[in-house]
């Protein structure tokens, strides 16, 4: 991505750091729940609840959409399509359509009745960050890592507008309340730009951050926007005066994730320091913090009901938070854990360069929920043959054999010289010895038991 200052690009190294965390995703739903829900194979980018607030959306690193029963705590589907990450998702208003986005440059459009994938829109030249929803349904817009803002009709699924004029990859975005005609977009560009899509018409821009806007959310009377940043502050802007912004509160590190309570009166937000804070947007005063995950967090939804706050990351769960006790609801999987930075240990050389490549495998034997293909008898098995893993052509088409050497190989050119047109994300080892130790460590681990 080309940023225009070191500091900028800092911020967004450390997203993508952060990215590198993954795996088990768990939620927590109701107040008297039991244990958090187990399904993704990677960390979740996007958390929505739907209307009524007996579902949930999820989209997580292992390419997948799960549409989640609340009140039965239990995967209705699994919603397989999208070919990389998926880092949005949301609920048309009827809760019987939704929507995500994803890292392959696609908005896609589900029935949540039949768990089936029901249009695919393209037009973005990169990777899709966020997703939102017109207050009637009828209208998307994504935000894009090709510096547009793009407008979707839903009904007669086309592309209606294309909104330029961020310099640098956008990130968020939401609708204002009314008749769907305006709208809002953060950029790392430091700005938030309110637009007239249907004339494609920029009417305002909001500048304030010292480094690249990452989230935004809209109160429901239309009249706030709040924003974070990666120069760690959450801000407050009054939608009629551009030049008038608030500091609402400060992290410690750079804030990924904001929302908006329901009613109006708190907003939420989190980063890569792991704690949420809920602040009061009357006083401007935080209220509380609620500390638990271990690791960078993603996403905030507020429940409906406006007692619940839904918030995942980097740390492979999904917790539910009780707003009036400060409470986690549920049962946490990570009780007692440390926090990921404090788990290295004393493994081996070939178990911590494994690290970059435990984000999208597994080493034991069954089908991955990861987005990547298990490891497991990975020497001597042809390219491509995995049994219920859904591959690229770039795969299923070779005749590569994996072996110590094939593997070295594809670490030391990278996927996209050896596999072109792979799903593998690029990555290369290029130290000789690391490259080494990681062929002795697959050889240890993978083998398949006789």
């Amino acid at each position: 991505m080309a940023n225009r200052s070191a500091f900028r690009m800092r911020v967004v190294a450390q997203s993508c750091f952060a990215s590198l965390l993954a795996g088990l995703l768990w939620l927590a739903v109701p107040l008297e729940a039991r244990a958090e829900l187990s399904g993704h194979g990677g960390f979740v980018k996007g958390v929505a609840v739907s209307g009524d607030g007996s579902q949930a959306l999820t989209g997580s690193f292992d390419y997948t959409v799960i549409l989640w029963d609340l009140e039965a705590q239990t995967a209705r589907f699994v919603l397989d399509a999208h070919e990389a990450s998926v880092n949005d998702v949301a609920f048309l208003p009827d809760g019987l359509k939704g929507l995500s986005v994803s890292d392959d440059g696609t908005l896609r459009l589900w029935s949540l009745t039949e768990g089936e994938l029901l249009h695919t829109f393209r037009g973005h030249q990169g990777k899709v960050q966020a997703v939102a929803v017109s207050a009637d349904g009828r209208y998307a817009a994504t935000a894009g890592w090709d510096r547009t803002v793009r407008v979707w009709d839903l009904e007669a699924r086309e592309e209606r507008a294309v909104l330029t004029g961020h310099e640098n990859n956008v990130n968020s975005l939401a609708f204002l309340p009314g008749n769907g005609a305006h709208l809002v977009s953060g950029s790392y560009d430091l700005r938030l730009r309110l637009w007239d899509w249907p004339e494609e018409r920029q009417l305002a821009a909001f500048e304030g951050h010292e480094v690249g806007i990452t989230s935004l959310a809209v109160t429901p009377d239309g009249e706030t926007l709040v924003s974070g940043s990666g120069d760690s502050t959450v801000r407050v802007w009054p939608l009629d005066r551009p030049d008038d912004s608030r500091l609402l509160g400060e992290h410690d590190h750079p804030v990924f994730a904001v929302a908006v309570s329901p009613d109006g009166r708190y907003a939420a937000s989190a980063g890569a320091d792991r704690v949420i804070h809920l602040w009061d947007l009357d006083s401007l005063r935080k209220l509380r913090s609620f500390t638990g995950h271990l690791a960078p967090v993603w996403s905030l939804a507020f429940h409906p009901d406006g007692r619940r706050l839904l918030s995942a990351g980097s740390d492979e769960v999904v917790r539910i938070w009780d707003l009036e006790s400060g409470e986690e609801l549920g049962v946490s999987v990570s009780a007692g854990a440390r926090a990921i930075s404090e788990l290295a240990g004393k493994e081996d050389r070939g178990s911590q360069v494994f690290k970059k490549c435990k984000v999208c495998h597994e080493l034991g034997p069954g089908v991955s929920r990861r987005a990547g293909p298990t490891l497991y008898g990975i020497f001597g098995r042809q390219a491509g043959t995995v049994e219920g893993y859904k591959y690229s052509e770039a795969l299923t088409d070779s005749d590569i054999v994996w072996t110590a050497e094939t593997v070295a190989e594809l670490f030391e050119v990278g996927p996209d010289v050896m596999t072109p047109g792979t799903k593998m994300p690029i990555q290369r080892i290029p130290d000789a010895e690391d490259r080494a130790a990681l062929m002795d460590y697959l050889a240890r681990t993978t083998r398949v038991d006789e």
